[in-house]
């Protein structure tokens, strides 16, 4: 793992320079993949205040089958990403995420063998209500998290439906299967290509969310 002294700001007001991690390679480094899922990683603590800090920076992860490079954009970083002005973006990564959460997803996609594609067209159905594509506009306002699979069902969090609150809904795999089944075909087609197309396999290209 390759490692770079960043300067950290605490909200208690405290500055401190702290080691956060550039690059890494989950095939070098397998403990990675727990500590991408439980959070702890890029995660610092205030000498200070003892407050657990998780600053978002730059991040290339290797290694990670299907998708080769995964390059982490910072939110902050995400208008600038669009625009193509970020020169750390390079090298034709398999995949872009944008903020920690996305990364996690990915990993966590990964090691349950399963296609972003089709779990982003889950999350398309979840927020439209329907599985006939194109009949509604996602919301914005609205966030959804792939929380992985359980009893046969995958696990979505879903966030911004109402203040405060977050929901959980569970999407049978057959349903997985059945759009597997012709993803390539579907990822040609309105309004799938507009956030399956690679490098950033993401919903939030079409929504604009911000959360």
């Amino acid at each position: 793992m390759t490692t770079t002294s960043r300067h950290i700001a605490c909200f208690c007001e405290t500055t401190f320079d702290a080691e956060i991690p550039e690059r890494a390679d989950m095939t070098e480094d397998p403990e990675l993949e727990q500590l991408i899922l439980d959070g702890s990683f890029m995660a610092v603590t205030c000498p200070a205040c003892g407050k657990q800090l998780t600053p978002e920076y730059p991040f290339r992860l290797s290694g990670l089958k299907p998708w080769g490079d995964i390059v982490m954009v910072p939110e902050a970083d995400r208008a600038a990403y669009l625009r193509g002005a970020l020169d750390y973006v390079s090298g034709s990564p398999g995949r872009v995420v944008v903020g920690f959460p996305e990364l996690s997803e990915k990993v966590l996609m990964a090691g349950l063998g399963r296609d972003d594609r089709v779990i982003e067209i889950m999350k398309y159905y979840l927020l439209t209500g329907s599985e006939r594509a194109g009949t509604e506009e996602p919301a914005a306002e609205v966030r959804i998290i792939y929380r992985g699979l359980e009893a046969g069902r995958h696990v979505f969090a879903i966030m911004g439906l109402r203040e405060g609150e977050v929901g959980v809904a569970r999407l049978a795999d057959e349903l997985y299967a059945r759009i597997s089944a012709d993803v390539e075909r579907r990822v040609q087609e309105d309004p799938f290509q507009d956030f399956c197309t690679p490098p950033w396999v993401s919903l939030r290209r079409m929504t604009g969310s911000t959360t």
